[in-house]
């Protein structure tokens, strides 16, 4: 199958399937067949009938291939939105856990800072010297 790129599919019932790219490739294919038994050949060489072959032209030249066409192409962009629509809801989910964990450090840190602030304050005249290797450093009286 050296002319054509797109290989046929399979169904799940076993049957083969063949996308819109591997019809547009086959006809292409087959209005380039000018040479006497050229048509058959490909025929043969895809195990394709005559009657299948007619059908697709019937439909590309009725416009229905083409309009099949657009409808893939519109469906390929809605795949595509869909998929960046849920890689944005994930990212969101991360965005949000990651700022309610910050959120939850910055209250824990303003705790601490009011705790540590009471401590002093409540100490009196002494002073607190921080930080000192060795711990807190209270001055001697």
């Amino acid at each position: 199958m050296g002319q054509i790129s797109v290989e046929p599919g399979m169904s799940a019932g076993g049957h083969r399937r063949f996308s819109l790219e591997f019809r547009v490739e086959f006809l292409r294919a087959w209005d380039g067949c000018v040479e006497r038994g050229a048509k058959t050949r490909l025929l043969r060489e895809y195990g394709l009938d005559r009657n299948t072959v007619y059908a697709w032209v019937r439909a590309r030249d009725n416009g229905e291939l083409e309009q099949s066409q657009q409808r893939v192409a519109s469906r390929s962009d809605v795949g595509q939105m869909r998929a960046e629509l849920a890689r944005l809801r994930a990212e969101n989910e991360t965005l949000r856990r990651k700022t309610a964990q910050a959120e939850a450090a910055t209250e824990i840190l303003g705790k601490a800072f009011e705790l540590l602030e009471g401590i002093t304050t409540s100490s009196g005249n002494d002073t607190l010297i921080w930080p000192h290797r060795d711990g807190p450093i209270w001055p001697r009286v």
